[in-house]
């Protein structure tokens, strides 16, 4: 329960408007709780980021592991990425909160984005070698794949105002996640001449 209360008043206030007051308050749980079951303020963030990151590393897994050609992996893994990021709305936030704050980030968000860059990193290699995903690195391929879902999530309230997209009605999202595994697949889709 704490961690739950955690992440929802660090995604809404950032790590240091939350309290460990507010925190506890909201658990319903004694002002020493957090102390006896994480040692610290700063360990119960990472615990609340682990709490959303280390369950994402493994939906993502069962996504990329699924049988087909690599270019549909990459498909499904793009959905995957919106998907979970609308499933857990409190990731986002609390990316943008830390983002704000330009505090090192928790070591469960540092390992489950090396994990994440490596699996993408691998269904595109696959698609390499089988020449069906043109020429390049893989990692940095890899950033390109992963940007996009993360940034459309992170910037949903803006795109709302500014451009009137609003990713909350289910046409529209699914029109956009429809757009972006289009567009995803079609820059790595490799061409008749397999461009390196």
């Amino acid at each position: 329960m704490l961690v739950v209360a955690a992440r929802e008043l660090f995604a809404q206030r950032g790590y240091k408007g939350a309290s460990i007051r507010a925190i506890t308050q909201r658990a319903g749980a004694n002002l020493g709780a957090v102390t006896y079951h994480f040692g610290s303020k700063e360990a119960l963030y990472g615990a609340c980021f682990a709490s959303l990151a280390d369950p994402f590393r493994e939906y993502l897994l069962g996504v990329a592991g699924q049988p087909g050609a690599p270019l549909d992996r990459i498909g499904r893994l793009v959905r995957a990425f919106f998907d979970y990021l609308r499933d857990h709305p409190e990731l986002p936030a609390l990316m943008v909160q830390h983002l704000a704050s330009a505090g090192p980030f928790p070591d469960a968000v540092r390992r489950v984005l090396e994990g994440n860059h490596e699996l993408i990193s691998g269904v595109i290699a696959e698609g390499q070698r089988d020449d069906t995903i043109r020429g390049g690195d893989p990692r940095l391929m890899a950033l390109s794949v992963a940007a996009q879902p993360v940034w459309l999530t992170l910037v949903a309230r803006l795109l709302e105002q500014a451009l009137g997209l609003d990713q909350q009605d289910p046409g529209t999202r699914d029109a956009l996640v429809d757009s972006v595994v289009r567009f995803v697949r079609a820059g790595l889709a490799a061409g008749p001449e397999h461009t390196p």
